[in-house]
């Protein structure tokens, strides 16, 4: 109920009591209309007149004061300042703020910003040179303004001079691949009062043609289009000095790098063949399109045909193709690979018929002579002879014409390239020396005939060393 106490005959004092029930049940953010309707023990009377429209939503307030109010640059006739946010925003979003000044002798505060700055950085220009003046900024959210927070110390409108810089952050990207007839640009930001002057370089060479340049009081751009393998290199951005100093030249760590496919690998040489393999051998691209090669692709066809087919891929400078067929005529060719594609090929000077070569056996001497070769009782001595021939010659030792075997104390051994006898723990005897007469070279081959059209085998014999080699038991 309604009561009124202290009444006079210019006012009075009213009192009630809160509500007996609240409205519950709502939901936040949407708005309400109310009305009241009375009742007794006859009825429900007829409601009251609507009410204004009430939004439902958490109690909110102006925002505290923005923190860290400060000067970050100055000209004659401007004043930057900064700010961060308020730590309590009111319940309600910060919808701006609001930037006041005045002069340090006068201390009549007017407001600066005609519209609401929504962000926590602002210029105040049209300054009067040299004048001192005093800022403070507050934030206004949808229950109003917010306290006002100064900035400690009065500032002077005048020019701050610095030396000139770089302003790189760790972002920056230091090497830039680019491929062939494609695009670069640099960006370089820097700072200085007055503004510096700003000039490119390149390392190793003057700028090309297709560079453009692109300075402001803030940053310089260096763009290259239709980059090719000569706009590679190292750039420079040189500050120039100001009236406050000079600055210190900003070189890339890492060049630019313009790539575009290798040259093709220059001779490739079929080097040998057997029944199923080519073994191959080439030389490194002239260029590698200013990207390293990260390998080679070997190719095949037989001969007359139309397709090629890869044979295999490697990072060195030679490969044995495998899988091939006997007596059939090939041709081959490799490319060289990089980051950005393929070279063109490098075909093979001729086509090669894979096959077993037919090289007859031989067997280097030089290094025997018809001499005494002394040896102590129970020693051991032993003779290599280099051999060669394809395929593999087989080899016979013989000892007074027979042939020799191996035993516990007589040990021969035979590869592609050479054979070696050894013999172990020389006796006295009966046999004062030991004469090695001969030594059969055995060689299989193959003849084709044009009748039959087919192949036979036929062994074949060379003596390839007929001097004696003695043997004196001391």
């Amino acid at each position: 109920p309604l009561r009124f106490t202290n009444i006079s005959a210019e006012k009075a004092t009213l009192w009630w009591s809160p509500p007996e029930n609240d409205v519950t049940h709502l939901t936040e953010g949407y708005e309400y209309e109310f009305r009241v309707m009375a009742e007794n023990g006859a009825g429900v009377g007829p409601p009251s007149g609507t009410s204004r429209l009430f939004k439902c939503r958490e109690p909110t307030s102006s925002p505290s004061a923005p923190t860290l109010v400060k000067v970050i640059d100055s000209t004659k006739t401007s004043i930057t300042l900064e700010w961060t946010k308020p730590v309590f925003d009111g319940g309600m979003q910060i919808i701006g703020y609001i930037i006041e000044m005045c002069k340090a002798s006068l201390e009549e505060w007017h407001r600066v910003n005609t519209q609401t700055c929504i962000q926590t950085r602002y210029t105040v220009t049209d300054l009067e040179p040299g004048e001192e003046y005093k800022f403070r900024v507050c934030a206004v959210n949808g229950a109003g303004k917010g306290e006002t927070s100064e900035i400690p110390n009065a500032v002077q409108a005048l020019d701050r001079l610095t030396s000139p810089e770089i302003d790189i952050d760790a972002d920056f990207k230091q090497t830039h691949i680019v491929k062939n007839g494609g695009t670069v640009t640099l960006h370089i930001p820097f700072r200085g009062k007055p503004a510096p002057l700003a000039t490119w370089t390149k390392a190793d060479g003057e700028l090309g043609v297709m560079v453009d340049i692109n300075t402001t009081e803030t940053f310089s751009t260096l763009t290259i289009e239709n980059c090719t393998r000569y706009d590679a290199g190292k750039y420079t951005l040189v500050i120039a000095e100001n009236q406050y100093g000079q600055g210190e030249p900003y070189e890339m760590s890492e060049p630019i790098i313009a790539t575009e496919e290798p040259a093709p690998p220059k001779r490739l040489d079929v080097i040998d063949t057997t029944a199923t393999t080519a073994s191959l051998v080439w030389m490194k691209p002239e260029h590698d399109g200013g990207s390293r090669i990260t390998g080679y692709i070997v190719e095949t066809r037989k001969k007359g045909s139309d397709r090629w087919v890869v044979g295999g891929q490697t990072k060195s400078l030679k490969m044995v193709l495998e899988g091939l067929v006997e007596n059939t005529e090939y041709e081959f060719r490799v490319k060289a690979q990089n980051d950005t594609g393929v070279s063109y090929p490098r075909d093979a000077l001729t086509s090669v018929i894979v096959k077993e070569p037919r090289i007859e056996p031989t067997a280097d001497l030089s290094g025997i002579n018809k001499q005494l070769i002394p040896c102590k009782t129970g020693s051991s001595f032993a003779i290599d002879i280099p051999i060669s021939g394809r395929p593999a010659p087989k080899v016979t030792w013989k000892l007074e014409e027979m042939k020799l075997k191996e035993t516990d104390r007589v040990s021969i051994k035979t590869s592609q390239e050479r054979t070696t006898l050894t013999v172990k723990d020389s006796k006295r005897g009966c046999m004062s020396y030991m004469c090695f007469k001969k030594l059969m070279v055995r060689h299989r081959v193959e003849l084709y005939s044009e009748v039959t059209k087919t192949y036979s085998t036929k062994y074949t014999k060379k003596t390839v060393l007929e001097n004696e080699q003695v043997l004196g038991i001391s």
